[in-house]
Formats: C-alpha cells, structure tokens, sequence
C-alpha cells in the first residue's frame, strides 16, 4: 500500500503547519540576522581592541628607545672618575648627535659650565638651554615638548648623582619632525591611524605633519574628559568626527606606557567600514534565511512521506550509535596503551643511560649507595616492565615507585633537585592514579628546568582527598628541548576514558602546576 499524506493529517491541519512554519522561519531569521549582525559588531570591537593593543605597543616601544640613553649615561658615570669622567660624557653627547633624529645634546657635571654634543650649536639655543637649566634646578626627569627656532622638539632631561656625590645634569632634543617622518616608514600596523599628545593637549606625534606642536583639544573634536579613564577600563572609547580624515572614526583614547612622560595616544578606526561588514552579514545573513525558508517547505513536504521510514530505521538508528560508543572507548583505550608504550620506549634508554652512568660512579666511591642505587633500579624496571592492565594503579604503589625514582634522581644530582611529599589524607592511598603520572610530571620537570646548587629545582608533591597536586619552580632552560607530550597526551588520554575532566596544568605566580585527580573504581 502507498503512504499518503492524507493518511497522517488532513490538507487543513498540514496547511496550518505550512504557515506556523513560515512564521517561525521569519522569526528566526529577524532574530538570528541580529544576533549575527551583534556578534559581527562585537568581532570588529574585539579586533580594533587587539589592534589598539599592538598600536601602543608599538608606539611605547619606539618613544622608549629614546630614553634609554640615561642607562648609558649611568653606566658612564659609574665606571668613570673624577679625571675622564668628562671625556667620557663628552664623547656620549658626541655619539647621540650624531643620530639623524636627535637635533641636541648637552650636559653639566656640578656646576662647571655646560657641554655640547655639537661645535655648531648656536648660541641661541645655548642661551635656551641654560635658561632651562636654571628653571628646572631641582628637577630630576623631565619629558616635555618645547619649541626650538622653528622646529618642534621632545626634550629629554635627567639628573644623575654617582656614589662620590658628583652630579650629572644631561639633556638632548629629538627633532619632532623628522620623528614623523621615521613613524611614517617603521609603523606597519592595521589600517587605522593614531596620534600622541601630552597632557596639555600638544600634538607629539600625528601622521599629518601639520598638526604637530598644536593643541588637539582646539583642532578636533577630543576634547580633556577623553583623558579620564575608570576603574573598569583604562581606556575610553568614542565616536567621533576625525580632524583627520573628515568622517565619522571610532576613536579610542589610552595612556601611552612611556616613563617620565605623561602622554596619551589615540588610536581610531573609519566607522565607515564597520558598518559596510555589518551590512554585508545583514545582507547575506537575510539571502540565507530566505533560502533555508524555502528548503523548509520543501523538507517538510518530504518529511510527511520520509515519517514512517523514519520510525522504523530509529531503532537501528540507536544500535548503531550504541555500537559506535562500545568502539570508541575502545579506540580511546588503545591510542591510551598505544601512548604508554611510546612513553617507555621514550623512558627506558635514557633513563637506563644515566643511571648506569651514576652507578659507575658510585660503585668507586660509596659502595653502600651504589647497592641501594642498584637496587632500587631493579625494582623501578621490576614496575615499568609490568604495566596494570587497565593503566591505572593504587596510589600508594605508584608513591613507592616514585619515592625510588627520586633516590635515583637525587642521586645523580645532589643539592640540585630537592623534593617533599606531603599527605594530606590517609583513604587517599587507596585510590587510583594513571600509570607512571608521577614519573611523567617530575620527569617534564628535570626536563624543562635548570637545576644548580644555588639556584635547586624544587618538586613537591600533594596528597589530597580527591586529587594529587604536584608543583616545581620555573626555571626554563634558555635552549629547551622540543617537547613531544607524550607524556601528557597519554594522561589525558586516561582520565578521557574514565570520564575525568579536571585533569590540568598550568604556569602561575613562578610555578608549574599539574592536577592529577584520583579514581575510584568503585564509583
């Protein structure tokens, strides 16, 4: 007999479904279009966050390099004396006005007179600086803008003071315009533009060269509030017309990480082409939803015909999918077993290499260590050629393997590597932990981390009701080994296929952490 579809319901009922399905089509496609076009406008904040980000990392780190002459001259003023101390000062001045960027140096040791970088400077600018020396007597660090001749310069200045109470006063200017112009040839970030100005409102730094030295509270629209920032954000955000590039920008406003120096930097993106992305998601958020409107009348149609079949093929549907689970804990156990032996492969020769290597040298120097070295690697490879079954073992077996692996350990290393084991609950010994985990975190440990008499690696491990906390102190190789988580991935792959989740490790506060929980099996 034929299946029809006046057999299921009557053509007014199927009508009724036909248009509650329209209607709830069009309501997700109202609702899902702005969701989309809010998850779109969320992504292009998130963006110009990252981009806003790397923009002050970047300005901050070239308006640093500029500063760093006060470590040198430090350096100068701590290796010198009293006899080449201005030789010495006199040839730095010389080096950094030799810099394109930089359009004078100066300094003064006491209250001698003052030395220049250059012959030429004019006696003008001579004149200026002394002035700006006798205004800032007491100052030890000043970062400000100044105007020299026609030119814009950024004055750096600090005060030194050596061991034997010699003062140290030295300055220099960088030259404004010419900045603008190596900003212009070294800044590759997104395309969006930014703009750095001190507290008063001058222009630093502007990708239009007119607009610097200028008050950019009086030639925009930014004006101070844009500087105050909460508790919650260190930075505000608005929408705004750029003096810049005469559109609508979103405009987001920071303090630039600079010392000595309290500037800001404004970041901003054209709005325009925000909301062309968020009108290219409605439109085709909107085509999708028409298309999937029509595919649904169609699908339901079929589906009328398809329900019967449908209830028949459900069963078979169910033992698949249970036979499909039975497999896959399966595959899961086997890529577990698959792990550990490659984890041994991986331990067996290195590990066999260095202890015969301590044992050689302990056999000519302390005979009884040498046997209870030997003998506790014989029951350290007694545990490792013998895996459990199911990869998992009691606690409290895996404790005294691990307790002979760190005699083995500390054998070989001495005041290098120290370790403690703690319990803080005793029915935690009955309990189950994967196979050789102890071995796998102090082994990452030895590893990763370098250990000397000064400066010891420090492994402790933490007995807990429901889990085992073992903790090291970071102290990463410089040349670090490639890791190949081995280790790792075969405990994850066994708490995987006890269903345990809370396996974990991280890097926190100086430390390493690993969160090995326990099973129980009669859970």
């Amino acid at each position: 007999m034929k299946f029809r579809i006046k057999n299921i319901t009557s053509r007014r009922a199927f009508l009724i479904y036909v248009i509650v399905s329209i209607l709830i089509t069009v309501l997700s496609v109202y609702i899902l279009s702005n969701l989309i076009t809010d998850l779109t406008e969320k992504a292009n904040e998130d963006a110009s966050l990252r981009t806003l980000v790397k923009k002050q990392e970047f300005m901050s780190q070239e308006f640093s390099k500029f500063l760093e002459q006060e470590k040198k001259i430090a350096h100068v003023l701590k290796i010198s004396n009293s006899n080449n101390l201005d030789n010495n000062l006199q040839l730095m001045s010389q080096l950094q006005d030799n810099s394109r960027l930089v359009e004078n140096t100066w300094f003064q040791i006491n209250e001698n007179p003052i030395q220049y970088g250059s012959k030429t400077i004019s006696s003008a600018t001579k004149n200026d600086i002394k002035t700006f020396l006798q205004q800032n007597k007491k100052a030890q660090h000043i970062s400000t803008v100044v105007r020299h001749g026609k030119e814009l310069v950024w004055r750096i200045y600090f005060k030194l003071i050596s061991d034997d109470n010699t003062v140290v006063k030295y300055g220099y200017d960088i030259n404004l315009g010419l900045l603008h112009t190596y900003f212009s040839k070294t800044d590759k970030t997104a395309s969006n533009y930014a703009f750095v100005f001190d507290k008063k409102g001058t222009c630093v730094y502007h990708p239009e060269v007119a607009f610097i030295g200028k008050n950019i509270f009086k030639i925009s629209s930014f004006n101070p509030s844009d500087t105050i920032f909460s508790e919650k954000e260190d930075f505000v955000k608005r929408v705004t017309m750029s003096e810049f590039l005469k559109l609508d920008v979103i405009r987001y406003t920071q303090k630039l990480d600079v010392k000595n120096s309290n500037w800001f930097i404004c970041v901003n993106f054209p709005k325009i082409f925000v909301d062309e992305n968020v009108a290219v998601i409605k439109k085709y958020s909107t085509l999708t939803y028409s298309i999937t409107t029509i595919m649904l009348l169609l699908i339901f149609y079929l589906f009328s015909y398809a329900n019967r079949r449908a209830y028949r093929e459900k069963g078979i549907v169910i033992q698949e999918k249970n036979k499909l689970l039975v497999e896959n804990e399966k595959i899961i156990k086997e890529k577990a077993l698959i792990q550990l032996q490659q984890l041994k492969e991986q331990i067996n020769p290195h590990f066999l290499f260095n202890s015969l290597n301590s044992l050689y040298m302990l056999i000519g120097s302390d005979i009884k260590v040498a046997q209870k070295f030997t003998l506790n690697l014989s029951r350290i490879y007694r545990y490792l050629i013998d895996p459990p079954e199911k990869n998992i073992v009691p606690l409290k077996d895996e404790l005294l393997f691990i307790e002979k692996y760190i005699f083995l350990q500390q054998t070989r290393f001495k005041d290098e590597l120290f370790f403690s084991i703690e319990i803080e609950n005793e029915t935690a010994l009955n309990k189950h932990i994967p196979y050789l985990s102890f071995q796998i975190a102090v082994e990452n440990a030895i590893k990763h981390n370098t250990a000397t008499q000064e400066s010891p690696l420090t492994t402790k491990i933490l007995i807990q009701e429901n889990q085992v906390i073992i903790s090291n102190n970071l102290q990463k190789k410089l040349a670090a080994e490639p890791s190949t988580k081995f280790g790792l991935n075969y405990l994850k792959s066994i708490y995987n296929y006890y269903s345990k989740n809370d396996f974990k490790t991280s890097e926190k506060d100086g430390y390493f952490v690993c969160i090995l929980p326990l099973i129980n099996i009669h859970s």
